[in-house]
């Protein structure tokens, strides 16, 4: 069983591994298989493109492709720089994790120099050591 922090750790040294072998320079598709192949790899439980709903009083206001579910605990996107810092694109993630009970997120731009990744966390999850499945 992993601890929450162990799978923390491996997530985000497979993002810096992936940056480090292939720099800025690849395509989407090309990191998101790099991605899948590092996390099959290591033996981690994922799901690909969670198209996701936000609601407002009962209806869908908002829909959302997340690359990848991590162990049913951990959400990693890669939509780049021009989200990274988007306040709005920010609020949709923190929604999401509120709404699913899971406790971060990372936002991952592979396009920049320096790998660049924005941690979001659910302000209401439970942070009480954890297990995850492995």
């Amino acid at each position: 069983m992993l601890l929450l922090p162990t799978l923390v750790r491996m997530v985000v040294g497979i993002c810096f591994r992936i940056h480090e072998e292939g720099g800025p320079t690849l395509d989407d598709e090309q990191y998101r298989e790099a991605i899948k192949d590092e996390l099959t790899q290591k033996g981690l439980h994922f799901r690909c493109d969670e198209e996701v709903e936000l609601e407002y009083l009962g209806k869908v206001v908002d829909r959302h492709v997340i690359d990848f579910i991590i162990e049913d605990k951990v959400l990693l996107d890669t939509k780049g720089k021009d989200l990274l810092h988007h306040k709005m694109f920010y609020k949709q993630m923190t929604a999401y994790l509120l709404k699913e009970n899971l406790p971060l997120a990372f936002v991952v731009d592979f396009h920049s120099h320096k790998l660049q990744i924005r941690r979001i966390i659910n302000p209401n999850y439970n942070y009480q050591l954890q297990e995850v499945s492995e």
